[in-house]
C-alpha cells in the first residue's frame, strides 16, 4: 500500500509541475558499479515510445522491452501506456518471462535555472515501479538526480550527478546506490 500511495503522489507532482515532455529523439544511458551494471535505452517517433533496460547484477540479471503510445495531456504531462515482456534469471532460480503492461507519467519544466524532469513509471511485470526527479543547472551544464525503484526482487534508491559536455547529448555521470552501497560511473546520451 505504501508503494501505491508513493506512485501515486508521484504521478500527481508531475500533474501539477510544468509543461509537458514530448518530443522525437532518443536517450541511451550506461552505468557500471563494482557490482552492477545497467543500460536504458529509449527511442520516440512521433506517438509511438520503444523502451529497453538490462541490469546485470551478483546473482542474475534482468531487463525489459516495452511499446508505448503517448496519450499528451493537455499541458500538464504525457501518459504513456502499452506492452511490456519482461525477463530474470536467477543464478538458483532460472529464467521467468512475463508479459504486461507498462504505465508512465512524464513532466519536463523549463525553469529560470534550467529544468526539471519528473517521472513515474510502474508495470505489471514483476510489480516493478520506478520514480524519478531531475533538476537541470544551464549555466554550468549541471544536473543532478534522485531515484527510487523497486520490484518483487528488488529496492533501490540512486543520487546521480551529471555534467553534459560542451552543447552536445553527451554526458558523463557518478552516481552512489543508496540501499545497495554502491558507487558507479557512466553516460548519458539525450537528444530529446
Amino acid at each position: 500500500m505504501a508503494q501505491v500511495r508513493t506512485i501515486a503522489s508521484a504521478a500527481g507532482l508531475a500533474c501539477l509541475l510544468g509543461q509537458t515532455a514530448a518530443a522525437d529523439g532518443y536517450f541511451l544511458q550506461g552505468d557500471a558499479g563494482g557490482r552492477t551494471q545497467s543500460v536504458v535505452a529509449s527511442v520516440s517517433r512521433s506517438s509511438l515510445n520503444y523502451g529497453l533496460n538490462f541490469s546485470n547484477y551478483e546473482d542474475g540479471h534482468s531487463g525489459a522491452i516495452s511499446l508505448t503510445y503517448a496519450l499528451p495531456l493537455a499541458d500538464i504531462a504525457v501518459m504513456k501506456v502499452g506492452p511490456t515482456i519482461g525477463f530474470q534469471h536467477e543464478q538458483d532460480e532460472g529464467d521467468d518471462v512475463q508479459a504486461g503492461l507498462k504505465l508512465s507519467l512524464e513532466r519536463y519544466t523549463p525553469t529560470s535555472f534550467g529544468s526539471t524532469y519528473l517521472l513515474a513509471d510502474v508495470s505489471s511485470v514483476h510489480q516493478s515501479w520506478f520514480l524519478l526527479g531531475q533538476l537541470t543547472f544551464a549555466p554550468g551544464n549541471f544536473g543532478v538526480e534522485l531515484s527510487r525503484g523497486g520490484s518483487d526482487t528488488y529496492h533501490e534508491t540512486t543520487l546521480a550527478f551529471q555534467k553534459r559536455i560542451a552543447d552536445g547529448p553527451l554526458s558523463v555521470r557518478l552516481g552512489y546506490k543508496l540501499s545497495s552501497d554502491e558507487v558507479f560511473a557512466g553516460f548519458s546520451i539525450n537528444t530529446f
